[in-house]
C-alpha cells in the first residue's frame, strides 16, 4: 500500500473539479497494536483454500455470499470442538455448515465462534452463507462506489478488514489457495486474483471465476467490478520459457490517459525482476485496476488497484507503480508473520523505488531518490510500530535498508535479499527472520544495528564535528572530531565515509567506524587540504553539523 498525499494535493483537486465521487473517504486506521491480536481459537486451525461465491447487488448495495473454507487442524494445539473465525456482526449469516452438517454458532462483533465436532478432524470444510452491506473500515473496507454515474465496486481490506465481506482467519500468516466467483449485471468486468478460470453468460448476469496457483493471505484478496475498458502487455520470463499477461483495466474515460501512464509497466518488471529474481507470480499474472480509494494505491495480489487521481495522463507516479509490483515480492510473496512486521512490506517497497531509479539512471538516482525520503522527525520504531502505514514505516523503512546496505556491502546485501526471498516465498517472516539471513550471509554480528534502528532506536543520528587541518612538509594532516548528541537513542554505531576536497581538485574518500558519544581522527595526505564533507553520499539515516564553538 502507499499513501501520496502530499504529491498528489495538486493533481487530485484538477481531477475532482471535473468528477463527481458517491463515495465517503475515510482512511483512520487506528493504531493501538492490540487489534492485530489473533486468538488461540484462531490459530486452531490452518485455512488451506478459500472458495468464495460473490454476488454483487449495485443497486441495493447488497453482497450475496458463499464461502466454503478447507481447513486442517492445528497439531500443535490442544485443540477442542470451538473455532473462530472473523465476519463483521453486521452481515447477516444464514447458515453454517461443517463437513455438509449444521453446525452451531455465536457471534460477538467480528469473531464468528464455529462449534461442531468436525473441527476435529485432520480436514475438515465449512460453508458459510451470508449477505449483507459490507460495512466500511479502516481505509475503506469493502466500497459499492459510483463515479459519473457509473457503479465501480472494489475492496481495500490492509490491514485487518477482509472479514468486512467475507468470513475468514484474517491473520496475514494463514495463507491458503483461492477460487473465487463474482456476479454482477453484464456489462460489468469483475476482476481479481490469480487466473481467469471462466467467465458465464445467465441473462442479464455476467458470473467471472478467478483461481490462484500460489497462496494469498486474506487482506490481499480483491475484489472489482465496473465498466472497464482493458488492454494489456506480455513479459516474456527471465528464463525465456515463461511468459504472462500485464492487464491494464480502466474506466473508460481514462483509457487513452491510461496507456501513458502504465507504459513503463513491462520495464518495471523486467528490472525488479533481475534485481531481486523472477516475479513471484509468474504462473498467473500482474495486473492494474483502476479503483476510488485516491489516497494511493493497494498491492493486492496480482491485480493491484490504483487509485482514480492516478490515472490522468500525467506520468507522474512511476514511484507509486513501483512500489505496488514491489510489494509482490515484499509483502505478497514474502509476507508478514504478523502486523509488528510491516516493516518487511512497506520499508522494502519504498526502498525499491530507490533501487528501481538506481537500475535505471544510476548512483546519483539513488542519492538523489533517498534524500527525497529523509526527515528529522520519524517517530517510534520500525518493529511494532504505533501507525502501521506512516511515514516512519515506509521512509525510515527504506533508509534503514539503505544503511543496512552500506553496512554489510553490496554483495551481501543483494545476496541477503535473495536467500530471505528463497527461503521465505510464498510463506511469511519476521524481522528477527531478516536479521538471522543477513547474519548468516554477511557474517557479521548485526544486533547492535537492528537494536538501534528497529527495535528500540526512535531517532536519526545527530552528530557536531569540528576539523583541523595543519600544513606538512608531505601535503597535509586533518584532525576531526565528532560529537554524537543522541536523543532517542543512546549511542550509535556506523560506518562514515569522511570525503576530502584537495586545492588541485582531486578529493578522496575514507572510512571509519562509530562506536563512542565522540571520536577523533587523524588523515595524513600528500597533498593540501582544501575542504571536508561527512557522509557525502547520503549513505545515513543522520545530521552531520560543522561546529565552531567545541
Amino acid at each position: 500500500m502507499i499513501l501520496k498525499l502530499r504529491n498528489i494535493f495538486t493533481v487530485v483537486l484538477l481531477v475532482f473539479s471535473s468528477v463527481t465521487f458517491t463515495q465517503n473517504f475515510s482512511h483512520n486506521v487506528a493504531a493501538n497494536n492490540k487489534k492485530y491480536f489473533v486468538s488461540d481459537l484462531q490459530k486452531q486451525a490452518d485455512i488451506l483454500h478459500y472458495y468464495l461465491i460473490i454476488d454483487l447487488n449495485t443497486e441495493e448495495k447488497i453482497l450475496n455470499g458463499t464461502a466454503k473454507l478447507m481447513a486442517t487442524k492445528n497439531l500443535k494445539l490442544d485443540l477442542n470442538s470451538e473455532l473462530e473465525l472473523n465476519l463483521y456482526d453486521n452481515l447477516i449469516v444464514s447458515s453454517i455448515k461443517v463437513n455438509g452438517s449444521n453446525a452451531e454458532y455465536s457471534r460477538n462483533k467480528n469473531r464468528l465462534f464455529i462449534k461442531s465436532e468436525e473441527v476435529l478432524s485432520d480436514t475438515f470444510n465449512i460453508e458459510i452463507r451470508y449477505n449483507g452491506t459490507p460495512q466500511k473500515g479502516g481505509f475503506d473496507g469493502f466500497v459499492f462506489g459510483e463515479v459519473n454515474g457509473k457503479s465501480l465496486v472494489y475492496n481495500i481490506s490492509e490491514p485487518i478488514y477482509a472479514p468486512t465481506w467475507f468470513p475468514c482467519d484474517d491473520d496475514p500468516s494463514d495463507k491458503a489457495l483461492l477460487d473465487i466467483e463474482i456476479t454482477n449485471d453484464s456489462q460489468f468486468v469483475s476482476v481479481s486474483n490469480g487466473n481467469l478460470i471462466g467467465v458465464e453468460v445467465k441473462g442479464d448476469k455476467k458470473t467471472y471465476h478467478y483461481k490462484t496457483v500460489y497462496p494469498i493471505s486474506t487482506y490481499l484478496v480483491a475484489v472489482y467490478s465496473a465498466p472497464y475498458k482493458s488492454f494489456y502487455d506480455v513479459y516474456k520470463g527471465l528464463d525465456g520459457n515463461d511468459s504472462m499477461k500485464i492487464e491494464y483495466y480502466v474506466m473508460p474515460e481514462h483509457f487513452e490517459e491510461s496507456r501513458i501512464d502504465f507504459a513503463d509497466h513491462l520495464d518495471m518488471m523486467k528490472t525488479l525482476s533481475e534485481i531481486f529474481g523472477e516475479y513471484p507470480f509468474i504462473k498467473e499474472k500482474y495486473g492494474v485496476a483502476e479503483f476510488l480509494w485516491n489516497y494511493g494505491a493497494m498491492e493486492n495480489q496480482t491485480i493491484t488497484g490504483i487509485g482514480y487521481a492516478f490515472v490522468g495522463g500525467y506520468d507522474f507516479f512511476k514511484d507509486t507503480y513501483v512500489h505496488e509490483l514491489a510489494h509482490h515480492w515484499w509483502g505478497n510473496s514474502v509476507g508478514p508473520k504478523t502486523w509488528n512486521d510491516i516493516w518487511l512490506n512497506e520499508g522494502f517497497a519504498t526502498y525499491s523505488e530507490a533501487l528501481y531509479a538506481e537500475a535505471k539512471h544510476g548512483k546519483d538516482a539513488l542519492i538523489s531518490k533517498m534524500q527525497s525520503k529523509f526527515s528529522d522527525n520519524f517517530r517510534g520504531t520500525l518493529y511494532a510500530p504505533k501507525d502501521l502505514f506512516g511515514e516512519t514505516v515506509y521512509e525510515k523503512g527504506a533508509w534503514v535498508l539503505h544503511m543496512l546496505r552500506y553496512e554489510i556491502g553490496d554483495s551481501s546485501f543483494f545476496k541477503s535479499l535473495h536467500n530471505y526471498y528463497d527461503l521465505y516465498k510464498y510463506s511469511n517472516a519476521s524481522v528477527e527472520d531478516f536479521k538471522l539471513v543477513c547474519e548468516s550471509v554477511s557474517g557479521i554480528n548485526l544486533d547492535k544495528f537492528f537494536d538501534q534502528w528497529i527495535y528500540t532506536g526512535t531517532d536519526n543520528i545527530f552528530c557536531s564535528y569540528t576539523f583541523e587541518i595543519l600544513k606538512t612538509e608531505d601535503g597535509s594532516e586533518c584532525t576531526v572530531k565528532l560529537f554524537q548528541e543522541p536523543q532517542g537513542y543512546e549511542e550509535f554505531h556506523f560506518p562514515l565515509e569522511i570525503k576530502f576536497d584537495f586545492f588541485d581538485g582531486s578529493s578522496k574518500i575514507q572510512k571509519v567506524y562509530i562506536n563512542e558519544k565522540e571520536e577523533e581522527f587523524e588523515f595524513n595526505f600528500d597533498l593540501e587540504i582544501q575542504n571536508i564533507h561527512l557522509d557525502p553520499e547520503s549513505r545515513l539515516l543522520g545530521t552531520f553539523e560543522k561546529s565552531y564553538s567545541r
